[in-house]
This record gives structure tokens, C-alpha cells and sequence, in this order.
């Protein structure tokens, strides 16, 4: 019987001078991320984190240790493993998310928080980028400007189209965001059909109301879930031969997007194990500035382009910062 809550913890005691507070006992991180444990994510994750901490000189089960709760694409648990976190101790605990920096700022306010989410700021998370008060800091994606962004892209990729869809999350979503691609969608001259998706068991339904709606294309919102399980919507873009634009470059290689424009993943995850190190070496979260990725990129998936039919314009693919053929 599958477990309700998948916890991967990593343990392993070792001495270290820098950061343990005794030459058996490394300090403990905690992680709230929405993934499953088989999900390509979570490696990605893994692989990207620790070469970014041992770059840093940390390495996980020599002077470090995880402890990493996975909510299975199901928010409602964050909760319960935040707590379970709380009590074993963690040093740091690191979110991925609204509602798993939400869960955690719940279940403590002394403990400090590193978080990467859509808008900190507008999400209430943070104060302000500059001094963000209480125990969280961390990376603010700028995802309502780019959600809307991408639209204006996926417009000139498919200069034809009238109706595009938009897979939301509304567990990370802001009003704010939603008023943004409104207008942006007004102002390229194309209609938007909203799909609503709380965890993998929706996305079936929503590409079959998209296919209903005559949609021609989809955006695809900011949200750790949506990443989370690229793979499950990878193979829904291609069944149902939608073209969509998405967040990070990640999904355009691996998930069947034919565009994607954000962040680099490895640089965002590269920053969160800066502010990891930075807070447990003592560095107060309410006085540390949260930061944004500092480069943007823009890539195209031709495979996937002729996978759908689609001929990407040439002002399209001389922009693009990465043509995959």
C-alpha cells in the first residue's frame, strides 16, 4: 500500500567544521516540494541543489543533511510534513511554492525559511524583496510578468491564433497575475480559456476542455505542481497536439513544450542553496534581501514543432536564446 505522505530522508553523520554544531551531528535541512518520489523533477532538484551546495563546500551525508518531504502534487499535506519537519529538528527549511511556504510559515515563525515561489512579495510571503521581515527570504520568479510575457510570445509563434488556453494552478495563482494576462491577451487580440488544475488527476480534463473550446494553443501558468509533473503533461500536449509555451527551459527538453521563456532551473536552485548556507551560517532571514534569477532565456523545440505541425516563424528562432532541432 502506497504510503500517504513519500518521505525521502537522507541522513548520514559526519564531521565538519564550518557549519556542524558538534563533530558528530551536521545540521539538518528541511525540504517541502509538491513532487513524487519518481518524478523527473525531484532528480533534477537533487542533482542541481547538491552540486550548487557543494560548490558552496557542503556536501549532503559529509557536513549536511536532508530531510525531504514530498506532498505528491497533493497541497492539502503540506501541514502535516511542515510539522513533521519542525519536529525533527531542521536547522533550515526550504519551500518550493505558495503552499508549501505558506505550510511552513504555519508551523513556525523562529525557524528560517528559504523559499522559491511565483511573487513572494505578492503573495504576502515577504515584506518587500529588500528587508522581508519575519523568518522567510529567498527567490521571487517575477511570474506574473512573465505568465503574461508569454503570451505575447506564444502570439507571434502562432500570429493566426484567436483562442488560447491557460493550465492555472489557483493554489499559486495571484489576481493580480490573472488581471495582467487579461490584458496582455486583449491587447495581442486573442481569447482565454481558463483550466483550473489542483494536482496530475485534473490535467486529463483539462486538455479535453481545451480540445472542447477550440483552443489552439496554451500557456502554461507559473507553478511548482506544473513542473513538478511535466512528464504527465508533456504527453497530454502531444495527444492532444496543442501547442504550448511554459515556464522553464527544463520543459521545452523534456516535456513537449515548443517554447518555453523564464529562468534557467539550475540557476534558481543555485540561489537557494546560497540563502541555505547563508542561514545556517547565522544570517537572519528577515534581514536578507530576496533575489530574482538574474537571466532570462528563450527557448524553442523544433522536434516539437514538427511533432504539431507548426512552422515557428524566423524572427522567432533568431531571438531564441536555444533552437533544440
Amino acid at each position: 500500500m502506497r504510503p500517504i505522505v513519500a518521505i525521502l530522508a537522507l541522513s548520514i553523520w559526519v564531521a565538519n567544521s564550518a557549519l556542524a554544531q558538534d563533530a558528530g551531528n551536521p545540521p539538518l535541512v528541511g525540504v517541502l516540494r509538491s513532487n513524487s518520489t519518481d518524478n523527473i523533477a525531484g532528480a533534477s532538484f537533487s542533482t542541481n541543489y547538491r552540486n550548487a551546495l557543494a560548490a558552496l563546500g557542503y556536501e549532503i551525508g559529509r557536513n549536511l543533511r536532508l530531510d525531504v518531504r514530498l506532498a505528491e502534487g497533493h497541497v492539502e499535506r503540506f501541514p502535516a510534513l511542515a510539522d513533521a519537519l519542525v519536529r525533527n529538528g531542521v536547522n533550515v527549511i526550504v519551500t518550493f511554492g505558495e503552499p508549501a511556504t505558506r505550510a511552513a510559515q504555519r508551523a513556525t515563525s523562529t525557524i528560517p525559511i528559504v523559499a522559491m515561489a511565483d511573487d513572494l512579495v505578492g503573495a504576502g510571503l515577504i515584506a518587500s524583496l529588500a528587508r522581508p521581515g519575519g523568518n522567510t527570504t529567498g527567490v521571487s520568479l517575477l511570474s506574473i510578468e512573465l505568465d503574461a510575457k508569454r503570451i505575447e510570445i506564444l502570439k507571434q509563434i502562432l500570429p493566426a491564433g484567436r483562442r488560447f488556453g491557460l493550465l492555472n494552478d489557483p493554489n499559486t495563482s495571484l489576481p493580480t497575475g490573472l488581471r495582467a494576462l487579461a490584458e496582455t491577451a486583449r491587447i495581442v487580440g486573442v481569447e482565454l480559456q481558463t483550466a483550473d488544475v489542483h494536482g496530475p488527476a485534473d490535467f486529463p480534463a483539462a486538455f479535453a476542455a481545451f480540445r472542447a473550446g477550440g483552443v489552439e494553443a496554451v500557456n502554461m501558468l507559473s507553478s511548482p505542481m506544473l513542473t513538478n509533473f511535466r512528464q504527465e503533461l508533456g504527453e497530454l500536449i502531444l495527444r492532444y497536439k496543442l501547442p504550448t509555451i511554459c515556464q522553464f527551459s527544463e520543459m521545452a527538453v523534456e516535456a513537449g513544450c515548443l517554447a518555453s521563456y523564464g529562468f534557467r532551473v539550475p540557476d534558481a536552485h543555485a540561489l537557494v542553496a546560497a540563502f541555505t548556507i547563508k542561514m545556517l551560517k547565522g544570517a537572519r532571514a528577515d534581514e536578507t534581501p530576496a533575489q530574482q534569477p538574474a537571466k532570462l532565456e528563450l527557448v524553442v523545440n523544433l522536434k516539437t514543432a514538427r511533432a504539431l505541425g507548426i512552422e515557428v516563424p524566423l524572427a522567432i528562432l533568431i531571438r531564441a536564446d536555444e533552437v533544440i532541432e
